[in-house]
């Protein structure tokens, strides 16, 4: 597969391609669905880490030794478990951080002050 796309030669885009996408993006105007879907994502799922992680600390901590010991080590012989509601609710809080990243980038810059 490598050398494949390294046999593809490497090609300039078109002036003003980004300014394009970035009118097309901006232009959309859905911004404020995106932040109440990011924030309704986020939310459940950030409380839920703070409550692992205030009733389960210990073993979070212990968890991280046991990964880090296993990253330095020349064998893996550390064992941790992780919770799949603790990974699920991880994923939704990327999600929704990328959810939030384009509404950001599709709101328009707002000027301080104008002289």
């Amino acid at each position: 597969m490598h050398e494949l796309l390294a046999s593809v030669p490497p090609r300039a885009v078109p002036l003003g391609f980004r300014d394009a996408v970035m009118r097309r993006v901006a232009g959309e105007g859905r911004t404020a669905w995106e932040w109440i879907v990011a924030a309704a994502v986020a939310l459940p799922s950030l409380a839920f880490l703070v409550y692992q992680h205030v009733t389960h600390g210990d073993e979070l901590s212990t968890t991280l030794n046991n990964v880090i010991a296993a990253a330095t080590a020349e064998t893996a012989d550390a064992f941790f478990f992780v919770d799949g509601a603790t990974v699920l609710a991880l994923a939704l809080v990327g999600i929704a951080s990328l959810i939030a990243a384009h509404a950001a980038i599709a709101t328009p810059a707002r000027r301080a002050t104008e002289r």
